[in-house]
């Protein structure tokens, strides 16, 4: 259990920033224009980190044209073809599987256009088919977000209990965090007992709440139920409700949105909640970008830090919770300095 809460404590206190790699000069990419897809822009994630994209990449008078989604492959395909047929210097794909755009990834490649994708699979990848002709990568902390909702829940529990782990295997991402959750398990509460409850990514307004609902009623001694993100909270919660267990099953969770650290804040099931800063994403994927535009080497790992909430200091997120707040802005003067703009 002393592993368990060593893991939490590392990631509870305001992150510091780490330089993700050399300083260099954006200046020559001063000016061009880089095309931003995201998988879809009805996603907050997704537009938050375009919104912050767009913020960092005006230091250097770049504009950025966010080319909005509604989740269709038809839309990603034209955002493509009208990114390399303007000649932008570069192509953002936000939380987009690249698999689905291989041979315009090629194109743009062969036009001379770098593609990035950003937050689509842990920063453990490096060799899935679909980065085939990719120029960069700004990964996702996924297996060290799932290993954190693990390492709370044995803490809290020392151990006890069923936790319920509910994912969607039809979701890589998902797959990347039940993948943490589940080794953090083996490693530091192996007789744990773990169930997993799979609803596919579509499902969820749908099937949700009635399998959660399902898995709490075969075991009655449930003691935690492990969403992989924050968007299955709200079906996961009524279920937790319905079943008049709203005082014995605790939930923790990845992503830090608002309304799921507003259940933390008020005490109402939700005991930790995980996440990143939208605006360090947005710095971090025009870090890489903009290395990429004059001709640097693409960085491993942008070094994007998560961060613990809990009752403890869910207060530093905002009454009521907020965006961005309770990260600090170390990265703010560590991208500048980075880019030669201060420092």
């Amino acid at each position: 259990m002393q592993n368990a809460q060593s893991l939490v404590s590392a990631s509870t206190p305001e992150p510091a920033f780490v330089a993700p790699g050399p300083k260099f000069d954006p200046s020559k990419a001063r000016g061009k224009t880089v095309y931003a897809i995201p998988v879809s822009a009805s996603v907050p994630f997704n537009v938050y980190v375009g919104k912050y994209l767009t913020e960092a990449l005006s230091k250097f008078d770049i504009k950025t044209v966010y080319y909005s989604t509604t989740g269709q492959s038809s839309q990603w395909v034209a955002g493509m073809n009208t990114a390399i047929s303007q000649h932008a210097a570069a192509i953002d794909l936000i939380g987009l599987d690249p698999a689905a755009l291989q041979p315009q990834i090629a194109a743009a490649k062969a036009a001379g256009i770098p593609v990035i994708v950003d937050h689509f699979l842990d920063t453990s990848h490096t060799d899935y088919a679909g980065y085939k002709d990719v120029a960069g990568i700004v990964g996702a902390p996924y297996n060290l977000a799932g290993q954190l909702e693990a390492a709370y829940a044995i803490n809290d529990t020392k151990g006890s209990g069923t936790f319920l782990l509910v994912e969607s295997p039809d979701l890589l991402s998902s797959t990347d965090v039940a993948v943490g959750i589940e080794a953090e398990f083996a490693k530091d509460c192996p007789s744990c007992h773990v169930v997993k409850v799979d609803v596919p990514f579509n499902d969820w307004s749908t099937r949700m709440q009635t399998a959660v609902s399902s898995a709490l009623t075969r075991y009655p001694d449930t003691t935690y139920v492990l969403p992989v993100f924050d968007g299955m909270v709200q079906y996961v919660i009524p279920a937790i409700t319905a079943a008049g267990k709203t005082d014995t099953v605790k939930l923790a969770s990845y992503n830090a949105t608002p309304f799921a650290l507003d259940f933390l804040a008020k005490g109402n099931v939700v005991t930790m909640n995980l996440g990143e800063s939208f605006s360090w994403l947005g710095y971090a994927l025009a870090d890489q970008t903009l290395r990429l535009m004059v001709g640097q080497p693409a960085l491993s790992d942008e070094k994007v830090p998560v961060r613990v909430f809990t009752s403890a200091n869910v207060s530093q997120t905002g009454n009521p919770p907020a965006i961005n707040t309770g990260y600090g802005n170390a990265y703010l003067a560590g991208y500048q300095a980075l880019w030669g703009l201060s420092g």
